[in-house]
């Protein structure tokens, strides 16, 4: 969540968040806002909200038998761009009819599907797919599900480019494409790091912020350029 305003803010009303039915084990991870509590798999933040971003971060589980899980879940705010992360094991897959573009990378030695869509208006279902998920056919029946969540803010610039300039602008795309995948690779990296407790949080929480604001310059400059006539 973001304040863009140099005050802190009250919302209209509470910001409340139910998980996904069959949830189990849930807890706000470290390094969330104070801001956050949860009970009875209800996520509630209250106000004021301070300047700038408010982090909140939640792991929990999802029985998965037969190896697939969905996670379905309707968020009460509006959600700027849609973004996730899921680690690869074997024929792991997702899908969603948010994510409209998708792509596999590796970090630390393993395998990541990252994915990112449009924006969400607040109330719409967001929908998620797993499946191959690794599993056995008897006990034990819950598997933990891995899910690393961004939603990243990102704005739109408009961008033009000459005419009799096609070649720079085809150079400066493929310099943003590089730059956006060594972000997601940290970014990545960064998770798997405070996963196994290799960072600190006040870092974490640092580092973080400090990938997702060149993130959303990334993305905001690659939107402009497919918008524009010359670069398509």
């Amino acid at each position: 969540m973001s304040n863009t305003a140099r005050v802190p803010v009250n919302p209209p009303k509470m910001f409340a968040l139910d998980l996904p039915a069959g949830a189990q084990s849930a807890t706000i991870m470290e390094g969330s806002s104070p801001l956050a509590t949860l009970a009875k798999n209800r996520l509630a933040i209250t106000g004021p909200f301070p300047p700038g971003h408010t982090f909140v971060q939640i792991a929990f589980e999802l029985p998965s038998p037969d190896g697939t899980a969905t996670v379905s879940q309707v968020f009460p705010a509006n959600i700027e761009q849609f973004g996730v992360v899921v680690k690869k094991v074997g024929e792991t897959a997702v899908t969603s009819p948010q994510i409209t573009q998708q792509r596999e990378m590796p970090a630390e030695g393993e395998m990541y599907i990252a994915g990112q869509g449009a924006a969400v208006p607040a109330g719409q279902v967001v929908q998620l797919n797993v499946t191959g998920i690794p599993h056995h056919s008897v006990a034990p029946r819950w598997i933990a599900l891995g899910l690393a969540a961004a939603i990243v803010a990102i704005g739109a610039w408009a961008a033009t480019t000459p005419e009799d300039d096609k070649a720079a602008a085809a150079a400066e795309r493929k310099r943003l494409v590089a730059k956006r995948e060594k972000l997601l690779s940290e970014l990545v990296r960064l998770e798997h790091d405070r996963a196994k407790g290799r960072v600190d949080e006040r870092r974490y929480a640092f580092r973080r912020e400090e990938l997702v604001a060149s993130l959303e310059q990334v993305y905001g400059a690659l939107d402009s350029d497919d918008a524009d006539p010359v670069a398509a």
